[in-house]
């Protein structure tokens, strides 16, 4: 499965972890790909992130951009 899976784009594998949504198994082979073709400059954030930091975080990202 996981050989087919490589072939679709990132876009792809979204819809098919939407159609598949249920099934833990196939959600998770998806995203295991699609987290292997993140960039090593991607910015990488803790899973316990309190709301007050992640709004600073949003507002700094939207500050850079203007």
């Amino acid at each position: 499965m996981s050989e087919n899976l490589q072939n679709l784009t990132n876009s792809e594998l979204k819809a098919y972890m939407k159609a598949h949504r249920n099934d833990e198994t196939a959600c998770h082979e998806a995203l295991k790909i699609m987290m292997s073709r993140r960039s090593e400059t991607t910015a990488k954030y803790a899973y316990d992130i309190t709301d007050e930091e992640m709004k600073a975080l949003f507002q700094e990202k939207l500050r850079s951009k203007q």
